[in-house]
């Protein structure tokens, strides 16, 4: 996890695959089976199939802004990634999220309503629909006009 610019964010100079971490994260599902081909034993039976959860990582350090602040946990999956985060705002603020596929291409962004001197916890679906989903996700505080990025903080998929 690192930090990103904001004004770097805005202007469309940070780029995929900078600095971001690349998290080498290759899941297998695999099924053993086995057969004798002894005359006379017993035909054995496969092992059965196992599934792994959808990965998931913290939000921390703390995405922060001043007094505002976020934290929480991005579940990571195959179309989208979900942003579960307690949100406590200074001032008016809305926390926003961008997901990039893995060809650097951002999708359209999730954000909140717009929170004034209170806290909020809740789930943003960020979806990416293409095959292999978010490759990384960035979450930024705006203003109370919506104009700016306040702070951003990138995270890559484990």
């Amino acid at each position: 996890m690192m930090g990103i610019d904001a004004k770097a964010r805005r202007s469309g100079g940070w780029r995929a695959g900078e600095p971001v971490r690349r998290a080498k994260a290759y899941a297998t599902v695999t099924a053993v089976v086995a057969a004798t081909v002894l005359a006379g034993a017993p035909v054995a039976t496969a092992t059965p199939l196992t599934t792994t959860a959808d990965p998931s990582s913290s939000i921390d350090p703390i995405l922060r802004y001043g007094a505002t602040y976020a934290l929480g946990k991005l579940r990571w999956h195959q179309r989208s990634v979900d942003v579960d985060y307690s949100f406590k705002a200074s001032n008016c603020r809305r926390l926003y999220a961008w997901g990039y596929d893995a060809n650097g291409n951002e999708w359209p962004p999730r954000s909140t309503s717009l929170h004034c001197n209170d806290v909020s916890t809740d789930t943003i679906n960020v979806p990416v629909d293409i095959a292999g989903g978010p490759r990384y996700v960035i979450l930024c505080f705006r203003d109370e006009n919506d104009t700016y990025d306040l702070v951003c903080e990138g995270y890559a998929h484990p």
